[in-house]
């Protein structure tokens, strides 16, 4: 597959926290919960009919919605991750984690950042409850509320800097995925993100619409 895992050299994969990069454009969920379990809810909510489990390097039929479900090793959130080179997109949104969140009694947080638009933004949820969120948009707008701290949006100095604060407080982390060809729906391809090795994933599922 024409998808590429970039990290920096340095620090283990199971010890990286925060984000890897605010240099593209990147929207994903990550649950506190197992991909076996997020992989069902999220199949739920979405209505898709197509989950093949332990999934990775293995041959799969691209469908649509096409929709990575994954763990990397050592780290305790489940990530969710949809291919954005498609004839229809449907992105991932705060309504998919808050419903996650609420499903699964769980904690999700919903991340999105573009280098393009300046943009970055996260939500927390907890039982389907918003307990932080943060939206920048850069020379225009920055948002803050939480039900955990007390602080105010003026006070962010650095909103990039803070995300990559908060996302590393949650012991999480957002790689850097990169898409570099479209993958077509009736395309066999193996389930394979380069430089992401077998033995640093605990577990991928693939889900989509057939």
């Amino acid at each position: 597959m024409s998808i590429y895992f970039v990290r920096e050299e340095g620090i283990p994969l199971e010890q990286r926290r925060g984000l890897e990069t605010i240099d593209r454009n990147l929207v994903f969920v990550l649950v506190q919960a197992s991909v076996e379990q997020v992989a069902q809810a999220f199949s739920t909510l979405r209505q898709m009919n197509v989950w093949v489990r332990n999934a990775y390097e293995c041959e799969i039929e691209i469908q649509n919605e096409s929709t990575f479900v994954f763990q990397l090793r050592g780290h305790p959130w489940s990530l969710i991750y949809k291919l954005h080179r498609s004839s229809i997109r449907i992105y991932l949104t705060e309504e998919d984690a808050r419903n996650l969140s609420e499903s699964l009694s769980t904690s999700v947080i919903y991340y999105a950042g573009s280098d393009t638009c300046g943009t970055i933004e996260y939500h927390l949820y907890s039982n389907g409850i918003l307990q932080e969120k943060l939206s920048f948009e850069e020379e225009f707008k920055c948002e803050f509320q939480s039900q955990l701290r007390q602080l105010e949006a003026r006070n962010i100095e650095d909103a990039y800097t803070f995300t990559m604060n908060f996302i590393r407080d949650q012991d999480a982390y957002i790689p850097c995925v990169v898409e570099v060809e479209e993958l077509l729906a009736g395309q066999y391809t193996t389930l394979r993100i380069e430089d992401l090795m077998l033995n640093e994933v605990e577990r991928m599922d693939y889900i989509a619409q057939q």
